[in-house]
């Protein structure tokens, strides 16, 4: 199988074309990139921040655990004590926690709560706090805990309301 002499020129012919196709267009081009000048804006003049000196008798901890306290809740007297340290159990609500038993310790009764898993029960007596309402423990009997919660009604006033939670009976839940 013999080529053609013409089929080898071809391809050269046509890259010939192609080379001045467009030179006009290129030629435009390069003129009017060398009218082009890039210009960056200036920066900014950076500001330093003032030094503050962190005094630590008079400020509050940066990372202190402690709840913000506004004006209102200060002046609101019916408000639950806000300053108390927070007890393990108030960090559930009280729908999650459940009496699984009661035991008495000579005259002091205690009550088992159980919190939600992986949790183990803890016991808890008169006088300690549990759910996040700010519920007190006003009572254990033989057949459950009654808790105080403080909570907002719909004007805004702190209210007091009763719960009890119940024993589970035999063979109930």
């Amino acid at each position: 199988m013999k080529l053609h002499p013409f089929l080898l020129l071809c391809p050269l012919l046509l890259l010939g074309c192609a080379a001045e196709e467009h030179q006009d267009l290129r030629t435009w081009m390069r003129e009017e990139a060398k009218s082009m000048k890039g210009k960056v804006a200036p920066l900014p003049e950076i500001t330093a921040f003032p030094v503050v000196a962190y005094e630590t008798e008079t400020l509050t901890p940066p990372f202190a655990s402690g709840k913000i306290v506004t004006l209102e809740a200060v002046a609101d007297k019916t408000a639950p004590d806000r300053t108390r340290p927070q007890q393990p159990l108030e960090i559930f609500p009280i729908e999650d926690l459940k009496v699984v038993g009661i035991i008495t310790a000579g005259t002091v009764p205690y009550a088992l709560i159980q919190t939600p898993p992986p949790n183990k029960p803890k016991h808890v007596r008169v006088g300690e706090y549990m759910g996040r309402s700010f519920g007190k423990i006003t009572a254990i009997s033989k057949d459950g805990v009654t808790v105080l919660e403080t909570v907002k009604d719909a004007n805004g006033a702190w209210v007091e309301q009763e719960k009890v939670l119940m024993v589970p009976k035999e063979g109930g839940n």
